[in-house]
């Protein structure tokens, strides 16, 4: 399958469904608003211009009883998607490596956007409906011992990739040479690996390797003699030690996570990349709010905004005003905060895929529904009348995440964890928040062993229910 063939099963798909509108005698904006989306959404996706996510075609289909005809057709699109990205990937791991496509490192024949985004269909990982009670299990088989070994012998590939790309010798006083075009495609490749295994398992398992592989594609960098290769190379480098910081953030290096993104920063801005630029300093604003530093947060959020101007994309203002958004709700900014929330979910209605950076394939509705999630549960710790919306906002990014994108899944739980605390739902609480010690247990992620030490702060000292009671103690002792 081909670009043009994929793209006309896109827009077959979004021909069925105006179809379907115009026989119930529906305009695009009476079935925006059943469906809970947009009128510009609709009118994207019967383009072909967007295919969104399980859960709106989900809710067409019972909107416009279709007789199952449209969530059929939507199941049949998404297998003719995975079959493409699937060769695709295939055919550049052959161009790529030659010989070593076909050796062990079956990992390298992965999609890299497929890789870095997990899915974006938001299926829940259960079936077709919703649940009230995510149930991870069924998610991860992180506890297994197969599972333990085949991640270990895939690292152990990632492993043998990376020395194999002949980065690794590299030292400071590495003669200058020429870079190629092989070059920044083994750097991209590698990374892509490596960003699979942050995405499922976490960064903790691989922050050193990724940081070492990262420190040696700079030291390429800055022994390149300049030709036509060396942007595309600062690209690569740039986007590598992006990763880098965010495996140390993840796995509680902070000083790591600075040092590789202040590089990678400093690559995209010296490379005229503002937009680059505007992913990594979202992620220095997000580690700025892990560590409760708000005001630090909203101004390098402010900095990427400012710093687009024209090269700005509805992706990329959709993930920074939702991180705004949270950082001014941490602030007891309110009003602003939901303000803020309205513009990124406006600014998530205009993304065309198509136009964006491949590199911000992560930000999907799940990521918007998590962000919409974080306000409202800051927002219940002040007025719990807002904690059903938390509640609500939060099951609906679990539901939207993918089985691959575990780590996203189990946060998000956690998170739910204490919105279902907020809205005074105990026996919900409880049988969540064992879940998710369990799986937090599992995945190597700081940032989830952090996060669940936070649900302390949502259950009240005084309470009464014996067992929350209990969990709470629990909580405080999560190492």
């Amino acid at each position: 399958m081909n670009d043009r063939q994929l793209q006309e099963a896109r827009q077959s798909l979004g021909r069925k469904l105006a179809a379907w509108r115009t026989n119930r005698q529906l305009i695009q904006g009476d079935l925006a608003r059943r469906v809970h989306s947009s009128r510009s959404t609709v009118a994207m996706v019967e383009r072909g211009r967007q295919v969104v996510d399980r859960i709106f075609w989900l809710q067409c289909e019972s909107v416009l009883s279709a007789n199952g005809e449209l969530i059929t057709a939507y199941d049949a699109y998404r297998q003719s998607e995975a079959r493409y990205r699937t060769e695709r990937a295939a055919a550049a791991s052959r161009a790529r490596w030659g010989t070593l496509a076909d050796g062990p490192p079956e990992a390298s024949e992965r999609d890299p956007h497929q890789a870095a985004a997990g899915t974006h269909e938001g299926d829940h990982p259960l079936g077709h409906e919703r649940s009230s009670t995510p149930d991870i299990d069924a998610e991860t088989t992180a506890s297994g011992s197969d599972d333990r070994t085949d991640r270990r012998t895939l690292l152990l590939s990632i492993a043998a990739v990376a020395a194999g790309s002949g980065l690794l010798g590299l030292t400071p006083s590495t003669t200058r040479r020429r870079v190629g075009i092989g070059d920044v495609a083994r750097i991209e490749a590698v990374t892509a690996l490596y960003r699979s295994v942050d995405y499922e398992i976490g960064g903790g398992a691989l922050y050193t390797d990724i940081g070492r592989f990262a420190e040696a594609a700079s030291i390429l960098l800055a022994s390149a003699d300049s030709n036509h290769a060396t942007t595309s190379l600062a690209m690569a480098v740039a986007d590598a030690r992006q990763l880098a910081g965010w495996t140390a953030f993840d796995a509680g290096h902070h000083s790591d996570a600075g040092r590789h993104w202040l590089a990678a920063e400093r690559t995209a801005v010296t490379s005229g990349n503002q937009r680059l630029a505007a992913r990594i300093r979202y992620c220095q604003a997000r580690q700025f709010q892990h560590l409760h530093h708000n005001q630090d947060a909203l101004a390098t959020i402010r900095l990427a905004k400012d710093a687009l101007g024209r090269d700005a994309t509805p992706a990329l203002l959709a993930m920074l005003r939702g991180a705004e958004a949270a950082s001014l709700a941490a602030l007891g900014e309110h009003s602003t905060a939901v303000a803020s929330l309205k513009q990124a979910a406006g600014h998530f209605d205009d993304i065309n895929p198509d136009r964006e950076p491949d590199w911000m394939r992560f930000y999907d509705r799940g990521e918007l529904l998590a962000q919409h999630g974080r306000v409202y549960r800051d927002l219940a710790r002040h007025d719990r009348r807002h904690a059903d919306a938390a509640v609500t906002w939060t099951q609906d990014a679990i539901t939207a995440f993918g089985p691959q994108n575990i780590r996203s899944t189990v946060l998000n739980t956690v998170g739910l964890c204490s919105a279902l605390a907020l809205a005074d739902d105990p026996d919900r609480a409880l049988t969540v928040g064992t879940t998710v010690i369990r799986h937090g247990r599992e995945l190597t992620s700081r940032r989830i062993q952090d996060r669940i030490r936070n649900i302390s702060r949502d259950i009240s000292p005084d309470i009464r229910h014996s067992g929350l009671a209990d969990f709470r103690h629990t909580v405080t002792r999560v190492a």
